[in-house]
């Protein structure tokens, strides 16, 4: 019985963990969605061509690639909780910069700045979710971080709407609020709210015991690893943790060309016709525009 209930107490841990770490994916898909409903204000408010326009779309793409880049290598040293809690800082500059922006400028510098974050939660948040899953339960939890980044665009579609129709109120609230004239500047800043929810979630969650051991932190990783796991499996995760950190370490270089065997060649065919169906069949400018 006292298993039992130790078996549930690690998955309700787990879940809430999981959840909140991956609030990191409900960010990256309102951050990114939200400018959907800010175009068509700021394009005659900055006299904007078609080109900046364009570029206020899609600059977030650039940094987020770099953000991805460099994300990984710095949270083997720095842990990714802090990475995570640097991503959630910079989502909430990046929101209340851009509903400040006193020019076309200055909206692109926010939102290049948001760009870091998201770049670094879509790499951080399902390695840390991974990093803490049983691996019956792993597929999961992951899967948690894709369903908030629907969400959050979804969300931004949402509250794009509301906005409008508040804009349009005779409420003394709204007109308090004035979502009328700054109808597009509320839109942007509205990320702000889950950003510091993101930010004081992640002040509760535990370092990653993968990242632990690595570290050589091995007391903190047996007490973090007892709460994601009945105390009676803790021991045994901790060596498989440990077995797998070895292996990774002894693994041998290979060669380029390596990818190019037929053992490969065909799960980076399949990998690349996954990526540019996604992108070929225009969703992105259902999503943006």
């Amino acid at each position: 019985m006292l298993r039992i209930l130790s078996m549930k107490q690690s998955k309700k841990y787990i879940f809430l963990t999981s959840l909140t770490v991956a609030l990191g994916g409900f960010l990256l898909g309102f951050d990114a969605s939200v400018i959907s409903g800010v175009i068509k204000f700021i394009e005659p408010e900055f006299n904007l061509t078609k080109i900046q326009l364009g570029w206020a779309v899609g600059c977030i793409t650039l940094t987020a690639a770099l953000g991805m880049l460099i994300a990984g290598p710095i949270s083997d040293k720095v842990g990714r909780r802090i990475m995570l809690k640097y991503a959630a800082i910079l989502f909430t500059v990046s929101a209340i910069g851009s509903a400040l922006a006193p020019t076309f400028f200055w909206l692109i510098v926010a939102r290049l700045i948001g760009g870091f974050a998201v770049g670094a939660s879509l790499i951080l948040a399902p390695v840390y979710i991974a990093e803490v899953s049983p691996s019956h339960l792993r597929g999961k939890m992951v899967s948690l971080n894709q369903l908030n980044i629907v969400l959050g665009i979804s969300i931004a579609f949402f509250t794009n709407y509301m906005i409008l129709q508040l804009a349009d109120s005779e409420a003394p609230w709204a007109a308090g609020l004035e979502f009328d004239k700054w109808n597009w500047r509320w839109m942007l800043g509205l990320e702000t709210f889950p950003a510091i929810i993101y930010f004081i979630g992640l002040l509760f969650v535990p370092r990653s015991p993968r990242w632990l051991l690595m570290h050589g932190e091995e007391n903190e990783a047996y007490s973090v690893t007892t709460k994601f796991f009945p105390e009676a499996e803790a021991e045994e995760q901790i060596s498989l943790i440990k077995e797998n950190i070895a292996k990774d370490q002894n693994k041998e270089k290979v060669a380029l060309a390596e990818l190019f065997k037929p053992a490969m060649r065909n799960v980076i065919v399949i990998g690349l016709i996954v990526g540019i169906f996604q992108q070929i069949t225009g969703i992105n400018s259902v999503l943006y525009f």
